[in-house]
């Protein structure tokens, strides 16, 4: 079974079993401790090592998250690592959010310009974003990239709108390559 299938498994499990003791936003808030906690190298590389024992895996991570997680979360926790999947903890936390994200109608989008944009501009991206997927709340994360030029990169949905200057002129560079200008006599 592929990573992308058990991790998308294992997290409806955990989101349905979520929804059905009333406690998913617990959950929610055990998986972001849980990723914040895995931003530390030692403990995902202990997590993706197949050399440490399960045993001694379960007994560290009960150790880290004792006081944080819910009982649910533990058990789950402890169900995963027992039958050797603790490898793909990382890609159920993620495939999780994505799941919950979903759920709670939240899409998420990347808006890369060139210069800060203003408020008002940033809430037209909402707008284009929220018709486009149907969803109800938009999670917008800015970057700049002084590359672009101008205009902006948009990403949301598995979509790539790129409007910048730089991508103009790479299509330029590139049909004058092509020579597709010349006119032959």
């Amino acid at each position: 079974m592929s990573a992308a299938r058990l991790a998308s498994r294992y997290a409806k499990s955990l989101i349905d079993l979520g929804i059905d003791k009333g406690q998913l936003e617990d959950l929610n808030n055990d998986v972001q401790h849980f990723n914040k906690a895995l931003e530390n190298r030692d403990l995902w590389l202990l997590i993706k090592s197949p050399i440490v024992n399960s045993d001694k895996k379960l007994g560290i991570i009960k150790r880290v998250f004792a006081d944080q997680n819910s009982a649910i979360m533990s058990s789950f926790l402890d169900i995963v690592v027992r039958k050797r999947r603790e490898f793909y903890l990382p890609e159920i936390m993620q495939e999780f959010v994505n799941q919950y994200k979903s759920h709670k109608k939240v899409a998420s989008a990347t808006l890369t310009t060139a210069a800060p944009v203003d408020e008002q501009t940033l809430e037209n991206i909402k707008q284009i974003v929220l018709s486009d997927t149907g969803m109800t709340t938009v999670e917008l994360e800015t970057a700049i990239d002084e590359s672009l030029i101008g205009g902006f990169v948009l990403k949301f949905d598995n979509k790539l709108y790129d409007n910048s200057i730089a991508h103009k002129l790479d299509k330029l560079q590139k049909s004058f390559d092509d020579k597709s200008y010349t006119k032959s006599y």
